[in-house]
C-alpha cells in the first residue's frame, strides 16, 4: 500500500516537471503558488521534498492467548490513564506560567490550592476508582509527559511535607512516585504502546 501510494505521488510529480521544465510550481487557488526545489538524476529531474518522519513500531508476538490477553488488557489500561497524563502536563504548564505572573507567596499558594480543589472535584472519583496497576502506569506517564515525577511535582507545588507525605501513601500500596520513565529499558513495551495511541494504530 506504501509503495502505491510512493508511485502514485511520483507520477504526480513527473507529470508537474513535464509541464513546467526546472521549475516545479504546485497551484493552490486558496494561496500563492509553492515553488519547490529540484535535482538532477541522470536525464531526470525530480522535486525535494522534506519528509515528516515515519515511526516503525513492531506489533508485538505472543506466544500463546493468556499473553495475548495480558497485553491487551496492558493497552486498555495504558488507553484510560493517558489522557490524564496528557491533562496533567498541560495543567503543569498552565499553572508554572499563571505563578510566574503572581506577585506573592500567599497568592501563589492561595491559586494552587484552588486549582486543587477544583482538580479533586473534577476528577477525585475518576482517581479512586483506577487500579493499581493503572495508578502505576499513570506514574510513570506524568514523567513522560512532564520530564518530572509525581513526587517532584507535589513538592514543587504544595512543598516537600506533602510530597513526603503522598510518598508514604504510595508506598504503603507498594507505588512509589519518584518513578521515572525509562523508554529504552523496563518501560518499553509502555512507550511503544503509547506511540501507537499517538499515531492512532490502536
Amino acid at each position: 500500500m506504501m509503495i502505491r501510494g510512493l508511485l502514485i505521488a511520483l507520477m504526480c510529480w513527473g507529470s508537474i516537471l513535464a509541464g513546467y521544465g526546472q521549475q516545479v510550481v504546485q497551484k493552490d487557488t486558496a494561496r500563492a503558488p509553492v515553488i519547490l526545489s529540484t535535482t538532477s538524476i541522470g536525464n531526470d529531474t525530480l522535486p525535494l521534498v522534506e519528509l515528516k518522519e515515519i515511526r516503525v513500531i513492531p506489533m508485538p508476538k505472543f506466544k500463546n492467548r493468556r499473553q495475548y490477553r495480558r497485553y491487551s488488557r496492558y493497552v486498555r489500561n495504558v488507553k484510560k490513564v493517558y489522557p490524564y497524563a496528557k491533562y496533567a502536563a498541560r495543567l503543569l504548564n498552565e499553572m508554572e506560567e499563571h505563578l510566574d505572573s503572581l506577585p506573592n507567596e500567599r497568592e501563589k499558594k492561595a491559586y494552587v490550592k484552588q486549582v486543587e480543589k477544583s482538580l479533586k472535584a473534577r476528577y477525585e472519583d475518576d482517581i479512586w476508582n483506577m487500579t493499581f496497576s493503572q495508578g502505576k502506569i499513570l506514574i510513570k506517564l506524568i514523567d513522560r509527559e512532564t520530564g518530572m515525577t509525581s513526587y517532584e511535582i507535589i513538592d514543587r507545588m504544595r512543598g516537600a511535607f506533602n510530597a513526603g507525605f503522598w510518598q508514604a501513601v504510595a508506598r504503603l500500596f507498594g507505588a512509589n512516585l519518584k518513578t521515572k520513565f525509562d523508554p529504552t529499558g523496563e518501560d518499553r513495551i509502555l512507550n511503544q504502546v503509547v506511540l501507537m495511541i499517538e499515531y492512532g494504530m490502536i
